[in-house]
Order: structure tokens, then C-alpha cells, then sequence
């Protein structure tokens, strides 16, 4: 969304394509909707994918095995070409949800002529009608790039499709990437990259009155997204085990959960609130650290507001985002199948006494991120590229 806003401010055309269900949220926030194809709940076709494939207790069980040093072999990680098979299932969601827009969006671009594509990394129409008009494919991320090798699987993936829709060629990644990540936090690798300083965007939202209230002791926002409970997961929910470990601190705990979650707590300690569905870039700005389940909008917007993170992953690309995270060392990480009993209460009293640490290294990669072009500044830069 900031990106399209730049895109306008500057006076280029920008038109986004989605499935029918996805257009309301597009126009709420001041962009023109493309609705293509026929409904597909996304989320309801990958809620039964991931229950099919047993992913969570699967991977729950396998972590239990794994070394007491955290390491995941090249065929445990989401971001190697071994780990991207096997997450095949999940990516053939995505190419589905391609298929099914492809010929409406080809319909409109063939009248229209784009003189780019942007599209986000499981947005695999995208660099297709980009290779169909032989204009630039920009590969736009929201997080760290979990789909940087995707280009292993991208024929097995998308061929069909392409022959279909006449693209000469896939090209999953594209032609530029748009990282919004620091180079601390980012994967290395080959693929050409303009940097672009991350922006949060929660949608329409008012900023909580009690968010106001100044802080007495060290605040500490806990909050699990809300993929967690819209694919049915809510099984590995630790939020309610984090909540009650941090009620033994002398800390402030800010709980930002969808309403549906809330009754998993019971009653809450004194030095614990409950918020709700909230801002999180609005409750961040006035926290001294964050506890979540590692998805892409929450890591970035902590890093954005500066605040160390502890993460607490169930699933593949929350994984990968736990492992930058520690990388960086601006937070840490624990496997959330292990997160439970005297190892979560060892390892949450070791974050909280590390804090001061950690705080240290998330203002510097803060920094780092104010320090990246703006995405205004960037749409400059590819006036030129695009010309």
C-alpha cells in the first residue's frame, strides 16, 4: 500500500489486481481494485491444506529431535531449495490462486499495457504477465525473502501457466527485488536488490487511549498475528503461556490479540492488559520489547519501531524470519514446539534479563532501516529503470 501511495503521489497509474473478496480492502486504503477471476478464500484453501499435510505436529515432532543449538539442516529450511519443496503444498496455493485470476488480469493488461509489474513473492501471476508484455518484473517484499529460491520449483510450479497465458518465460523472482529489510536482517545471495524503507500498514485504525498513559515499568507487547487463528492453528497459540510467565516479572504486558483469541487467556495477571485487535505500529512505538509468533508484518514493524523481539515460530516462514531475527541480534528465538513448561520459563527470564543487549542492537538496525530510501525516493529510481 505505501508503495502504491508513492507510485500515485507521483502521478503514475497504478491498478491492483486481486481476487473479488481482496477488492474492499484495496479501495479502503485509497487504491484502485482490479477484482480477476472467480472467488477463492485463500486463507479457507490453506487452513485444509496445512490440516491435510499435518504440518504443525509434524514439524513440532522433528524439532523436538533437532540439536539443542537451533541449526536446521539445508533440508529443514523454507529458504533452501531442499525445504522449498517440501513446502510445495503450500506454494501450489499460491500458484492455484494465479491460475484462477490469470484470465481476467491478462484480459485488462493486454488493453491497458502496463509499463511495469509490481507483484508480492506468492504473487506468481505477476512476473507471468510481466514476460508476457516484456516489461520490468519488480518483486516487492513485505518481510524477509523466505522465497528467494523459488526459482528451484518455479517450472514444476508455473510452467503450465505460462504456456497457457503465453509468457516466454517464469521468472518467479523477478527482475528487481524491493527489499525492505537492512542488510543485517537480509538473506545473502545473488539476486539484483533495491533497498526500500519498510512502512507499516495496518489499515484504518484509531489509536488506543490507554496506549497513551505513560509507561511505570519496562511494557513488553505480546501478540500473535492473525494467520494464527484464521488457519486454524490456534492449537500452537503460546501467548496465553507467555502472558502468564511474564506476570511473574516487574514488567508492563500489552496484549494485542484478534477478539476470537481472547477467551484462551482466563483471567489475566494484575500487570496485564488486553488490548485487542490493535495498530501495531502505534502500539509498538511505546514498547520496550515484543513476543510473537514470527510473522512477516509484525518482525518488520518491530524493526522499523526499534524493539528487540523474541520470537516464538510454528511454521516455516516464521521460522525463517526467528532465524534473521537472532542473526541480526536484535532478538531471539525458541522453536514454539519446545516453548513450554521450565524451557519457556528459562528462556523468557533469559531474553527479559538480555533485554538491555538487545535494545541495543534493534536501535542500531533501526537506524540501519531509517537510513534505506523511502518508497517515494525509490519510485524516482525506477522512473529511470522503467524509461
Amino acid at each position: 500500500m505505501p508503495f502504491g501511495w508513492a507510485l500515485r503521489a507521483a502521478g503514475h497509474e497504478v491498478m491492483v489486481a486481486s481476487h473479488p473478496s481482496f477488492a474492499p480492502t484495496i479501495t479502503a486504503a485509497g487504491l484502485p481494485a482490479l477484482p480477476a477471476g472467480r472467488h477463492v478464500d485463500l486463507v479457507e484453501v490453506l487452513r485444509d491444506t496445512l490440516a491435510k499435510a499435518g504440518w504443525y505436529d509434524k514439524h513440532r515432532q522433528e524439532q523436538r529431535k533437532a540439536k539443542a543449538d537451533k541449526n536446521w539442516s539445508d533440508a529443514q529450511r523454507l529458504g533452501s531449495g531442499a525445504g522449498m519443496r517440501r513446502g510445495l503444498n503450500v506454494l501450489r496455493v499460491a500458484a492455484d490462486s494465479a491460475a484462477a485470476m490469470a484470465d481476467d488480469t491478462v484480459r485488462f493488461i493486454d488493453r491497458w499495457r502496463p509499463d511495469a509489474v509490481v507483484y508480492e513473492p506468492f504473487g506468481f501471476l505477476g512476473p507471468l504477465i510481466a514476460a508476457r508484455l516484456d516489461v520490468p518484473a519488480l518483486r516487492l517484499l513485505w518481510t524477509v525473502d523466505f522465497l528467494h529460491s523459488v526459482g528451484d520449483v518455479e517450472e514444476e510450479l508455473l510452467g503450465e501457466l505460462a504456456a497457457r497465458i503465453g509468457a516466454p518465460r517464469i521468472n518467479a523472482v523477478g527482475d528487481l527485488t524491493l527489499d525492505p529489510c537492512p542488510p543485517r536482517l537480509q538473506v545473502v545471495d545473488d539476486l539484483e536488490r533495491q533497498p526500500m524503507r519498510y512502512v507499516p500498514y495496518n489499515g484504518p485504525a484509531v489509536e488506543p487511549a490507554w496506549l497513551r498513559r505513560p509507561k511505570r515499568r519496562r511494557r513488553i507487547c505480546v501478540t500473535w498475528g492473525t494467520s494464527i487463528d484464521g488457519l486454524a492453528l490456534n492449537d500452537g497459540l503460546l501467548a496465553p503461556a507467555v502472558v502468564r510467565e511474564l506476570g511473574k516479572h516487574d514488567v508492563e504486558t500489552v496484549v494485542a490479540v484478534v477478539e476470537s483469541q481472547r477467551e484462551l487467556f482466563g483471567e489475566l495477571p494484575e500487570n496485564v492488559v488486553n488490548l485487542g485487535r490493535v495498530p501495531l505500529d502505534q502500539a509498538l512505538a511505546d514498547c520496550d520489547a515484543i513476543i510473537h509468533q514470527g510473522g512477516g508484518g509484525t518482525t518488520m514493524t518491530a524493526v522499523k519501531n526499534g524493539v528487540p523481539q523474541f520470537v516464538l515460530p510454528i511454521l516455516p516462514d516464521t521460522m525463517f524470519n526467528a532465524q534473521h531475527v537472532a542473526a541480526s541480534k536484535a532478538g531471539t528465538y525458541l522453536w514454539g514446539g519446545d516453548a513450554w513448561g521450565e524451557r519457556l520459563t528459562h528462556e523468557l527470564g533469559q531474553y527479559l534479563a538480555d533485554l538491555d543487549r538487545y535494545q541495543e542492537e534493534a536501535a542500531q538496525m533501526r537506524a540501519e532501516h531509517l537510513a534505506m530510501p523511502s518508497p517515494a525516493d525509490v519510485v524516482s529510481l525506477l522512473e529511470k529503470r522503467v524509461r
